[in-house]
């Protein structure tokens, strides 16, 4: 089965984010049961503070450690037979202070019903009838004691046998033992060494001082509990388990609908430059794409749009190219079909200059197809090169030195300034004598009579930078972006009857590119054309 691009972003972030959850959460739970674990922990720190008040006192009365058993049996049940003793000596004064509590309140009640009595026996008459004899009135039964709580099982009791101290099983396992506190309390002195109490099976976690004279003689160690055996406890941390399963749902559902509409925001886009991608597929160079983003989507769109713009001009300009090769390949063609025709109907005699008017058509035609041919190649990158080291100023003394008696035949001066220092390039030899004759022939062809040519050149560090200029007329400055095009001419001052094809500025520009060298036309200080040509040096 194909899926869109939409659904595997949609299935993409779905399972991102529901992993993100779930494993948050999880160790949110982890956390939440941990940081209750250590809470819990330090409850029951607290709670030993009536057996550390008492370890301390008995340290005080001997000075040191003595005190405690050396049986190692019995380290082990001291702190539990402690905690029974501590548990029996609260219960017993707790029975004894409500005892004294009920006495007082029994005195205290016959103290005011004597006193009533006392009372009515003076408000009586002098010879009163022989009263009856009052009956005292019995106090109210005082409420039952509450029974005593039971003391804490020894180390090593089953559940069951907590009520029943002596049946107490010491088979019991490492895990159930430590349901209870009292299982679970080490005494050790001052360097973490084992006293009494729980044997020590790793690092102490939870650790009481105990104090003797403003110093530590030792701590109580409770080891963390495995299990929690508080139902309150177990209570919290089902609750807390609940909530995490609900949150967990609630963030799956949310996931999935955040996930559902990042999918739509970037489905969208990517629709509309498919559509856009099918419109120029069939030649319809003139879809543009609305840019409404500033992501990467809309640069995306902006992309496009400049791409079809590219499109829609290379698709005018290979017109323009058709029209314009046609165009000129008509024009000798034409001539020489009038020529033929009229030498075939007898109007013209077919001597030496009617077949020289050919022949001129003919050697026009011919150079037409062969600009054209190199042209094409130079577009398509098949135009062989042979690069080499050489000396282009060399090579432009000795162009213009060609040109001498056609520049001295149309009435022109030519100036060629002296040799720049640096002048060697990597280049085809037989490429750039085709540059330089071109620009040269251009020169020559259509500036006025009795103008001036102008060839200089300097260099720097990297590049050397030719100037080959000439004197008016004037190109207008809307048209020096246009003279690298194919047939391009200007009607005023470079028309057809010069003889030239408008084809050689635009391979003069196909052959730089390809030498990675630039060729730049601007207004001549002279007042016609200046031509730059930049070359990286050798």
């Amino acid at each position: 089965m194909k899926l869109s691009i939409g659904w595997r972003l949609f299935f993409a972030v779905l399972l991102s984010l529901i992993t993100i959850v779930i494993v948050a959460l999880l160790l949110m739970r982890e956390k939440v049961s941990s940081s209750f674990a250590d809470y819990a922990l330090k409850i029951e720190l607290d709670r030993l503070q009536e057996i550390s008040e008492s370890i301390q006192e008995q340290y005080e009365q001997h000075g040191d450690w003595s005190f405690l058993p050396t049986d190692p049996a019995q380290k082990k049940l001291w702190i539990n037979q402690e905690l029974i003793r501590l548990y029996q000596i609260k219960t017993n004064t707790s029975v004894a202070t409500e005892t004294t509590i009920s006495a007082k309140a029994t005195a205290a009640t016959q103290h005011r019903t004597d006193h009533k009595i006392s009372q009515a026996k003076n408000a009586a008459p002098a010879n009163p009838v022989a009263p009856a004899k009052p009956v005292a009135a019995k106090p109210p039964p005082l409420p039952p004691l509450p029974p005593p709580p039971p003391l804490p099982p020894p180390l090593g009791a089953k559940p069951e046998q907590a009520l029943n101290p002596s049946n107490a099983d010491t088979s019991v396992s490492q895990d159930d033992q430590l349901q209870s506190l009292h299982s679970r309390i080490s005494l050790i002195n001052e360097g973490q060494a084992y006293l009494a109490g729980r044997p020590l099976q790793h690092h102490p976690s939870g650790l009481r001082a105990l104090y003797h004279q403003g110093k530590i003689v030792g701590y109580l160690s409770v080891q963390k509990s495995r299990i929690p055996s508080d139902e309150m406890a177990k209570d919290f941390l089902q609750e807390q388990a609940d909530m995490i399963v609900i949150i967990i749902m609630i963030s799956i559902s949310l996931s999935g609908l955040a996930a559902l509409l990042l999918a739509l925001h970037f489905r969208r886009p990517i629709h509309k430059l498919v559509d856009g991608a099918r419109a120029l597929e069939q030649g319809h160079f003139e879809t543009r794409l609305a840019v409404q983003r500033s992501d990467e989507l809309g640069e995306l769109a902006t992309s496009f749009n400049q791409l079809a713009e590219k499109l829609a001009q290379a698709e005018q300009s290979r017109r323009q190219w058709v029209a314009d090769t046609s165009h000129e390949l008509r024009t000798p063609i034409a001539v020489l079909r009038a020529q033929l025709e009229a030498l075939q109907d007898g109007v013209r005699p077919l001597n030496s200059d009617s077949l020289a008017l050919m022949l001129r058509q003919v050697l026009s035609l011919n150079k037409l197809i062969d600009e054209l041919y190199v042209l094409a190649k130079a577009d398509i990158g098949t135009l062989q090169y042979q690069m080499q080291d050489m000396d282009i100023w060399t090579l432009l003394v000795e162009e213009s030195a060609h040109f001498q008696e056609r520049i001295h035949k149309a009435g022109l001066h030519l100036t060629v300034a002296a040799a720049p220092q640096d002048r060697r390039i990597e280049g085809d030899i037989e490429r750039m004598r085709q540059v330089i004759h071109n620009l040269l022939e251009n020169a020559v062809r259509y500036t006025t009579q009795g103008g001036h040519i102008r060839i200089q050149a300097h260099s720097d560090q990297q590049f050397l930078i030719m100037h080959i200029e000439d004197s008016a007329p004037e190109v207008p400055a809307d048209a020096l972006s246009k003279l690298g095009q194919r047939f391009y001419r200007l009607d005023s001052s470079r028309s057809r009857e010069h003889g030239g094809s408008g084809l050689g500025l635009s391979l003069c520009c196909r052959i730089m590119e390809a030498h990675h060298a630039d060729i730049e036309f601007s207004a001549s200080e002279l007042g016609g054309l200046h031509v730059k040509l930049r070359f990286k040096l050798a």
